[in-house]
């Protein structure tokens, strides 16, 4: 077979969420005036404008992809559609401040639910302190899809990006990690545990929080040199900033932040919660990297800004693997690496 035979009968399945992003990146940008950052981060960059940057992000949340329809409140699929959103703008240290809300909706989808939803975006929106300024609605042949785009501002000088962790650099968690899944697998049943015995667990899934306090701290302060929010999984999203930053990373396995309500449940039913953790995904938490001679003042900073001290996990190394040690000392073998959409 040739290679042109097996290259026209790849699918999408085949590349990957990120290798079909790769395979569409080149040739976006026709005009560079007025583009700081393309296709690549959580957002683009926009401007400048005099000293100030624009942050913008979109983000789409599928029926049955994101949220099981019949098991979540519909406010909480509002507010979920909008803080996922502003976790992106929280990671480029930006402060949000603008929405548009785009949804596709089935013609016999009932109206209070929907009413519900955009209840639950527009107090998510207050709670932030950002407006919905407008979108799009049609009809959808199955399913509900919601898409947000947000627009945040930033200094130009404090933003943060992807690459730019050096070898040496103290990785750092601001908030938990695995809760997430964990809620999704109670509600799914697949872990047989009652939602309202774990509300914080399911919480967790169904209400993210943007960490938008922690973003701006850790952008405006001038110690980190990377940050993403945790979407796809740790391990996934640590990835991401390793191949942007040409490094590697190894991450301590008794380090992750992990809630004591996570623990817990563990024990009960038997369930790897460290690989929940790990590759779970949907966290929303902010991973950052900052220079060791740097941490204990960075450390210091963010409890004293936000009430929680980051948890460093690890640090940066040379070549380009992500490892995760374990007590023993041994490198942990992981099932997945984390959220991929067309191949998880």
């Amino acid at each position: 077979m040739s290679n042109k035979v097996r290259n026209e009968s790849r699918t999408v399945e085949d590349l990957g969420e990120f290798g079909f992003i790769k395979s569409i990146a080149s040739g976006c940008i026709n005009r560079l005036d007025g583009v700081v950052y393309g296709i690549g981060d959580d957002c683009a960059v926009i401007g400048p404008f005099g000293d100030r940057v624009l942050l913008v992000t979109t983000d789409l949340l599928i029926e049955n992809v994101h949220f099981i329809l019949d098991r979540i409140p519909p406010e909480h699929i509002g507010e979920k559609s909008i803080a996922v959103n502003l976790s992106d703008i929280a990671a480029m240290g930006g402060l949000p401040r603008h929405t548009f809300v785009s949804i596709a909706v089935p013609r016999l989808f009932p109206a209070r639910v929907l009413n519900g939803i955009y209840g639950g975006i527009k107090s998510a929106c207050k709670a932030y302190g950002v407006n919905l300024l407008g979108g799009d609605t049609s009809s959808s042949p199955g399913g509900l899809f919601i898409n947000v785009t947000a627009i945040g501002e930033t200094n130009k000088d404090s933003v943060m990006y992807r690459r730019g962790a050096r070898v040496g650099d103290r990785i750092y968690v601001c908030g938990t990690l695995g809760g997430s899944v964990a809620g999704l697998k109670i509600l799914k049943g697949e872990i047989p545990a009652a939602p309202e015995q774990w509300p914080s667990l399911v919480l967790m899934h169904t209400r993210p929080r943007a960490l938008i306090k922690e973003g701006l701290t850790i952008g405006s302060c001038g110690m980190a040199t990377a940050m993403i929010d945790i979407s796809d999984g740790l391990v996934a999203d640590l990835g991401h900033v390793c191949e942007e930053s040409k490094v590697g990373a190894e991450v301590q396995e008794d380090s992750l932040p992990i809630s004591e309500d996570l623990l817990s449940l563990g024990k009960q039913y038997h369930v790897d919660v460290t690989e929940y953790a790990l590759t779970g995904g949907e966290d929303y938490a902010l991973l950052v990297t900052v220079p060791p001679e740097s941490a204990r003042e960075f450390e210091k900073l963010l409890e004293q800004k936000t009430g929680a001290k980051p948890t460093d996990i690890g640090e940066i190394t040379a070549g380009s693997d992500v490892k995760c040690m374990t007590p023993a000392g041994r490198q942990r073998h992981l099932e997945t690496r984390g959220f991929n959409h067309f191949t998880s």
